[in-house]
Parts: C-alpha cells; structure tokens; sequence
C-alpha cells in the first residue's frame, strides 16, 4: 500500500507529459526489487520491442515476422528454463510477452514513433497490472493515459475496488480456506471425497487469489485515473465451457482468441484445429509441460464437443430455454472445469491419472 499511495500521489502532481515516465519508472522499480535477473531479462525484450517497433523498416511483413519469432523465443527460453532449470518465474514476464506481441502484431512501426515512445513503454511496464494483468491493448491503454483526471468519486469506487481485492485474497483465500479450512484437503475417509474436495479448494484458492490480485490492479489503476478491462466475471457461474471461458481470465482468452484461434479457423476453416491449438497455446503459456499440454487438450476437446452440440443437435436451442436443463448444463460445466484441476494440481500426468481413477471408479462396473 506504500508504493500504490507514494505512486498515486505524485502521478497527480506531474505534468501530464511526465506521467507515462514516471508509470515506467515505477514498473522498473517493482522489477527490480523481484529479481535483478529477471530486471535483466525484461531489459532485454523490451530492446527487442524497441528495435522491431522503433525504425521505418521497408520490409515490414518480414520483420513483424521476425520480431514476433524473437518474442516466442525469448517466452519459450524462458519457459524451458522454468521448467527444466528452476528457474524462479520472473515478475510479469509471461504477461509483458503478450502485450510485446501486441504491440509487434498489430502496430508495427507505430508506437515507438509519433512521440510515442513514453506510453508504450509505460504500457509495457505499467505497475498495476504488471504482476497478474489484466492484459489491456495499446490503443485503449494510450487513450485512458491521455484523458486520465482526478476524480472524487471514481477514487471512492478505487478504494472499494482495492478492499475488494484484500477481502478476496487476504481473508477468503488465505485465511480461510489455505489457514481454517486447509484447502479443503479434508480427511474425511472417504476416497472420492478425500480426492474432489481438494480439487474444489484449489479451483476455489486459484479464483480468489487471481480475482483478487486483479481487483487490486483494476483498483490502483482507477486511483491513476485509468480503466482496465475485467478479467473475471463470475466464471464458476458459467452455463456451459464457451460462456466459462468468457468469463475467465478473460483478457489472456481474448488474446488468445484474436492472435491464435481467428488465425488458424481464418486459414484452415476448422474449429476443431482452432480450438485445441488454441488451449494448447494457453496451457502452455501457463508451464512448458506435459501437464498443461494435456490440460489445454482436456479444455480444447470440451470446446469441441460444446460446438458440435450446439450446431448440430436439432433440439440444442430448445434446451437452452429450459431451466432444468440449464442446471444441469451449469453442474456439468462446473465439474468439467474441477476434473481439469486435476491436471494441474497435480506435480505430473502419473498424479492427475491416479486421481482422476478414483474420481471416476463409481462409475465404473467391479471397480
């Protein structure tokens, strides 16, 4: 809260011309204090950034081409040596990657011209959303930056928005389900239980802390005058695995809706092909792992089926209106989405198949 207030309140005594400078400066700062090596590292894509977005090149197709291989290999050292190496995962690297291929993919030459290169580095480095995001555009971030104003009222909802954020992370996830309730690691003497009640805990950990940390970044950027998107809304409310992933870390989704999946069903007119690369994608920005290859498979094979159902099954729309099978529809959403906990709760794919066996032997005959 030091640093958000100290941040706050100099932000508002600078010249507005200063600002973007002094978001940059307080990004570099956060870097710092996490990692020297991973300061390092960041230095090191935003040259890269820098020198793909900066010059008038003639070949522009080319170097786009070009600047975003650097970007993908860059992310992709750095998740090997995560997962290879132990590496110590650096502070908004994954996040900053995809707001660099932003920024190389869709404006080019643009951003770092024009007088322009104090708002896209403050973008880059922007200390609200520079740990978990959201992940918000160039275009809307430079536009919020130029008409940012102080607002009584809008501070209020900030501050609000910020203890939101606290309650979620501090009390609801920290203190009571990981300290009172142990993450719902129950022993209850039941296997089924003693295996899917953890699974909820850690859905339910995972959503509170990341909504959490994402209140408090939506809160501190609304104190700098500044909106950015939503990144959760009510997902474990979510009718069906379309609508979840609408709903969840939706900014990441967005991004990857519009830089992986509109691509490959542009090209190959196949929704089967779009969705699985496309949850491949997210896993993988997630862990370089057969765990999370196996988690984006599990979730791009559910986007399947929920297609094919809702585009060739003649009485789909007519059961959408009915409210019984609504709920049932949100109960089987809702468990698809805690069996994949499995896959990433669990410390490898040996682990996930054990418990997911014990999660599914009811149903099956002798077991």
């Amino acid at each position: 809260m030091l640093f958000i207030s100290a941040l706050v309140a100099l932000y508002w005594r600078l010249p507005s011309q200063w600002r973007p400078w002094l978001l940059a400066a307080g990004g570099t700062v956060l870097l710092a204090h996490d990692s020297w090596i991973g300061l390092g590292a960041w230095a090191a894509l935003l040259l890269w950034v820098a020198l793909m977005c900066g010059p008038q090149w003639q070949r522009k197709t080319l170097m786009r081409t070009v600047g975003l291989g650097g970007v993908l290999l860059m992310f992709g050292a750095y998740q090997f040596g995560k997962a290879s190496h132990g590496l110590i995962a650096w502070l908004g690297y994954a996040f900053v990657s995809l707001k660099a291929w932003h920024l190389i993919a869709e404006h080019g030459s643009g951003p770092l011209r024009d007088g322009r290169a104090a708002s896209s580095l403050a973008y880059l480095l922007f200390p609200p959303t520079l740990a978990v995001g959201p992940v918000q555009r160039y275009e809307s971030f430079r536009l919020e930056l130029l008409r940012a104003r102080w607002d009584g009222a809008v501070a209020s909802q900030a501050l609000q928005r910020l203890l939101y954020g606290y309650v979620k992370v501090v009390l609801l996830a920290g203190y009571l389900l990981n300290h009172k309730l142990d993450t719902l690691a129950l022993e209850t003497g039941h296997p089924w239980l003693d295996t899917y009640l953890p699974l909820l805990g850690y859905g339910l950990n995972l959503y509170w802390q990341f909504s959490g940390y994402c209140d408090i970044a939506i809160g501190f950027a609304a104190l700098l005058g500044m909106r950015v998107p939503e990144n959760f809304n009510f997902p474990f409310s979510a009718g069906n695995l379309q609508e979840f992933w609408r709903r969840w870390h939706i900014t990441v989704s967005e991004w990857c809706r519009d830089f992986v999946f509109r691509p490959i069903l542009s090209r190959t007119r196949q929704y089967m092909l779009a969705s699985l690369a496309s949850m491949v994608v997210l896993g993988l920005w997630h862990e370089l792992s057969p765990r999370y290859l196996a988690w984006g498979l599990f979730h791009g094979a559910g986007l399947v089926v929920v297609h094919l159902w809702g585009k060739h099954m003649p009485w789909a729309a007519a059961l959408r209106t009915n409210a019984l099978w609504r709920g049932f529809s949100w109960l089987l959403t809702l468990q698809f989405v805690i069996l994949s906990f499995a896959l990433t709760s669990t410390p490898n794919l040996a682990a996930a198949w054990r418990c997911l066996a014990t999660l599914f032997a009811p149903l099956i005959p002798g077991s």
